[in-house]
């Protein structure tokens, strides 16, 4: 199959209005057109660009038992709506995804329903013999869960893992909080700043002895974001954050209620305007979602409501909102949700568009005025912090692998297509 993309197309080398060729699934030529293509597709609106192919590296897919909340074709179809090409699926589900027959079963289910490509982390085993090579198959990495699985001390099979993922030249993501520095903050036991910079400081010790990739997510605090700081270089320290904790604070949260309720816990101003700067001068690293489709159920009271909400379709357009706000620049957008994704996860075929490097694009109108309605997203979880929120900007089309899987708000491609982007390295 050979497809045509016309428009203004984002590059290494900046913006040029051209074509991108994309045959069997590769980019084969960029700039100029080409002839007996089998599918032209044409973006010439006013504020319409060509980006590269937006990675959300952390997603929350759920699926297996809990399948009422999400599965991967309701995930993966607004990961399309919301621009993405490739989702990576954290590991605690139910059952978790620690054991080799737990992670192929995920494979297998990722395979059959997704409409986007897919990724998938590994849990931390229970038991050593749980680590195989069917992780550096089907697996773009670990994660690890500090307050679960690190404190008081770590057990022998978190240190074999993380020794195991050094051996492989996996990364290690990181949720980064140390449970002695927890308080109830009205939404029950919850991590302050100085939990997460104790985390990040001992994660990075330990990278620092075991020789492991650590990768810190969901940044949250200016006392996070120092420790990252201090440990970038000395042990390859990467991270991300998320929209709401560059556009959201603690009185909004308290405003907002249950539904904003997330871990780690929205902090300050000063924590906010420290992470947007941060993330624009690229010493944060990447922006994920954090995509989490809890049930409405469970979103009732601030103490009892589980942590997180769905996210997959409004991270973009908040995103471009900054962007248009003059908080960064569209090229900052690329590489944290594009460039730097596919580089901490050694998928060095995705991120860019260049000859060679696998066909995913989004297309973005920069333009393009909304609103942020929960009940028209796609997830099955209908409701956001962000309910309301004004944009500018918003995601046009998704194509992967040179086939278009959603275009201008509709899903136009059904699972079937997609795949492991383990096979991509």
């Amino acid at each position: 199959m050979r497809t045509l993309v016309k428009g203004r197309i984002f590059t290494p080398d900046g913006i040029i209005d051209g074509c991108v060729t994309i045959e069997n699934g590769v980019i084969t030529r960029v700039g100029g057109g080409s002839s007996g293509c089998d599918s032209v597709l044409e973006f010439s609106g006013e504020g319409e660009v060509v980006l590269p192919g937006l990675i959300d590296m952390h997603v929350h897919m759920r699926d297996f038992e809990q399948s009422s909340e999400e599965d991967f074709t309701s995930g993966t179809s607004a990961a399309a709506m919301g621009g993405y090409t490739v989702v990576v699926d954290m590991p605690n589900t139910k059952p978790p995804v620690n054991t080799l027959q737990a992670l192929l079963r995920r494979d297998a289910a990722a395979r059959e329903r997704a409409i986007v490509d897919y990724g998938l982390y590994y849990g931390i085993p229970r038991q050593a013999g749980e680590l195989g090579d069917e992780i550096q198959r089907l697996a773009v990495g670990f994660k690890l869960f500090m307050h679960m699985e690190f404190y008081p001390e770590p057990p022998p099979t978190v240190l074999d893992s993380l020794r195991f993922a050094a051996g492989r030249g996996l990364p290690v993501v990181v949720h980064a909080e140390d449970p002695m520095f927890f308080r109830d903050l009205g939404m029950g036991p919850a991590g302050t700043p100085e939990a997460e910079a104790s985390a990040i400081s001992r994660i990075s010790g330990t990278a620092e002895e075991i020789g492991f990739r650590p990768h810190v997510t969901h940044l949250s605090s200016e006392l996070g974001l120092r420790e990252v700081i201090r440990w970038r270089k000395r042990v390859g320290l990467t991270s991300d954050t998320c929209p709401c904790y560059l556009l959201l604070t603690r009185e909004d949260v308290e405003r907002i209620g249950p539904v904003a309720k997330v871990h780690p816990p929205i902090k300050e101003s000063r924590d906010r305007e420290a992470l947007l700067a941060s993330l624009a001068r690229g010493e944060i690293d990447a922006v994920s979602s954090d995509h989490a489709p809890h049930l409405p159920c469970e979103k009732r009271s601030m103490k009892e409501a589980s942590p997180g909400f769905p996210g997959l379709e409004t991270t973009l357009p908040l995103m471009l909102t900054l962007v248009n706000r003059g908080r960064m620049e569209l090229r900052d957008l690329v590489r944290a949700c594009a460039e730097a994704p596919a580089r901490i996860l050694g998928l060095e075929k995705l991120g860019s568009v260049e000859e060679g490097k696998i066909g995913n694009l989004t297309v973005v109108d920069l333009e393009k005025r909304g609103r942020i309605d929960p009940g028209t997203f796609v997830s099955r979880a209908k409701y956001s912090p962000f309910e309301g929120f004004e944009t500018i900007g918003a995601p046009v089309a998704v194509v992967v692998r040179g086939k278009q899987i959603m275009e201008r708000g509709r899903i136009v491609s059904g699972p079937g297509w997609c795949r492991n982007v383990t096979a991509f390295r």
